[in-house]
């Protein structure tokens, strides 16, 4: 019964969480606010979670379990494949960057500094680890990694000054996923292009409503959480 009651106290922290730093930004979230909406003490949060960065790392890895699965469910998994999936999962977060203020508040925060870069880009690398989605058969995982802090740093800043670019989310998707795939997995150009091809075919079918749902309700009872 503890066990169960911790988990769902932490899932109504964790939710708290995303609903105070979609509203005011990462860096204008205290532990403090946290609690008072969680109905709980900062004492009682903290002896769930002594220090914000691993509050926010499990924030952020249930939107990427949240947003991999709801992109997965439009694509398997496969050699190269998982290359095409990549595209869907930068796009989908450069499009619920576009059609969330919340979401974008976030996002934009995450790219403004060189060390919020780094930071989420460690979450990310640990993330791709922990769910292994890219097969060590097929990639060398210390180029994998290379590649991500990469692709968040470049792909973040194009996020970042998009409208200076004019780019739209499957531009900002190409250039991210045929750097990654061309500069640090040593793909042919000929894979390059089938991978950004096999990503617009799953991009034309993916509903970011439907995803801003599963963001917005990922957190909800019936739903199972990584914490």
């Amino acid at each position: 019964m503890a066990r169960r009651k911790n988990y769902k106290r932490r899932r109504i922290i964790l939710g708290n969480t995303l609903s105070l730093i979609r509203e005011n930004g990462l860096d204008n979230v205290s532990f403090q606010m946290i609690a008072e909406k969680s109905g709980i003490s900062k004492s009682l949060l903290q002896s769930y979670y002594p220090y914000k960065a691993k509050l926010i790392d499990d924030v952020v890895r249930n939107i990427l379990n949240t947003l991999d699965g709801e992109v997965k469910k439009l694509n398997y998994r496969d050699g190269d494949k998982v290359c095409a999936r990549t595209k869907a999962f930068i796009y989908t977060i450069a499009k619920l960057g576009i059609y969330d203020q919340g979401l974008k508040r976030i996002i934009t925060e995450v790219f403004s500094s060189n060390e919020t870069l780094d930071i989420w880009s460690g979450m990310l690398n640990g993330w791709i680890k922990e769910n292994q989605i890219f097969d060590s058969s097929f990639f060398d995982l210390n180029d994998v990694q290379h590649g991500i802090a990469f692709v968040v740093t470049g792909a973040g800043r194009l996020f970042y000054d998009r409208k200076e670019f004019d780019l739209n989310a499957e531009q900002l998707a190409d250039y991210a996923t045929s750097s990654l795939m061309y500069s640090f997995l040593h793909s042919a150009p000929k894979q390059i292009d089938q991978a950004l091809k096999d990503g617009h075919e799953i991009i034309s079918v993916i509903d970011i409503k439907d995803i801003h749902h599963a963001i917005d309700t990922m957190f909800d009872e019936d739903k199972e959480i990584v914490c």
